[in-house]
């Protein structure tokens, strides 16, 4: 919501963006390479960095630029989930070459942002750089996104529907940002009530951790197992998932022992109330802490695969976790 106010004030050369959303980094993109159009012509290249000879490359073409040339906007995207002592090196040894002309984009969609990686982007940030960290769970920038979406179009929404959308987005960004895309498709110059939007929902809804974590708590199995196929198929993010059941786990463990995690917080304060609308005090009775040890031990491992990207193994995991309280 501030960028634009932030590159007014400085002169900014590099930009920094963590966990973001498809929709977010989009967003981010257009507003940074509109200010730099109204300033200058621009030459755009799209790097994914995978390896050593990826770096070298952004740090060669950066060398190799003439002061007299067009502005040059690298786009890098880098899909390491930590902060390694490599990733450090190269960031530091592009951070220390400077050119004007050159603007450098950094999107780390799979960093797990944690206390290192704090101190590392502290440490890293310049009066030249700007930190973007656009979680999904930042209220802000998906209330920002939707009504600057609706006013773009000229969309006619009622304030139940709009917030409807409001209170759903957060459950699952892309789902929601393509219902909102398809709801001002199909309504061109007529004003979109609730009725009309949570008609056109029903009919396209698709599940979510909820209903996974509902046919858990309810012994049910065989359904929990086809709703997490089902959440497979639309390539549902397994973050929540994890998130959703440890809450449940924590949820458990309190009730039961009067055990309070208050590492997972942020997670409880997210799952907790809609999970505490289920019935909840028979999975409470009738799991044992042998249980539980093993459902943490099975989350611990499936976060560590998640890291690495093993997303075959993560699903099957999961899958387990659908019957392990059962």
């Amino acid at each position: 919501m501030n960028l634009k106010q932030t590159i007014d004030k400085k002169k900014i050369q590099t930009y920094i963006i963590l966990e973001s959303k498809y929709i977010f980094i989009k967003e981010t993109q257009e507003i940074i390479y509109k200010y730099i159009d109204k300033k200058k012509s621009c030459k755009i290249t799209n790097i994914i960095i995978k390896n050593y000879t990826d770096w070298e490359y952004v740090c060669n073409q950066i060398k190799q630029q003439d002061l007299f040339s067009t502005t040059h906007i690298f786009n890098i995207t880098v899909y390491d989930s930590n902060i390694s002592t490599f990733l450090k090196i190269n960031m530091n040894k592009i951070g220390n070459l400077s050119n004007v002309k050159v603007i450098k984009i950094f999107y780390f969609p799979k960093l797990k942002y944690n206390f290192l990686c704090n101190n590392f982007f502290h440490n890293y940030i310049k009066s030249s750089i700007v930190l973007i960290n656009n979680s999904f769970s930042y209220t802000n920038n998906i209330n920002y996104w939707i009504n600057k979406k609706i006013k773009k179009n000229n969309v006619k929404i009622s304030l139940s529907a709009k917030n409807f959308l409001l209170k759903k987005f957060y459950i699952n960004i892309n789902f929601y940002a393509n219902l909102l895309e398809k709801i001002i498709l199909l309504y061109p110059n007529t004003r979109i009530t609730y009725k009309k939007l949570y008609t056109y929902y029903t009919k396209t809804k698709q599940l979510e951790y909820y209903d996974w974590i509902k046919s858990i708590i309810h012994f049910k199995q065989n359904q929990a197992i086809k709703k997490l196929y089902a959440l497979k198929k639309q390539k549902y993010d397994t973050t929540i998932l994890i998130n959703s059941f440890k809450t449940l786990i924590y949820i458990i463990l309190y009730y039961k022992n009067k055990i309070f995690i208050k590492k997972n917080y942020i997670n409880l304060t997210l799952y907790k109330k809609k999970i505490m609308k289920l019935s909840i005090y028979s999975i409470i009775k009738k799991t044992t802490l042998e249980k539980i040890l093993l459902a943490l031990k099975l989350l611990k491992k499936i976060e560590l695969c998640s890291q690495h990207n093993n997303k075959k193994t993560v699903w099957m995991n999961l899958k387990t976790l659908s019957i392990i309280l059962i």
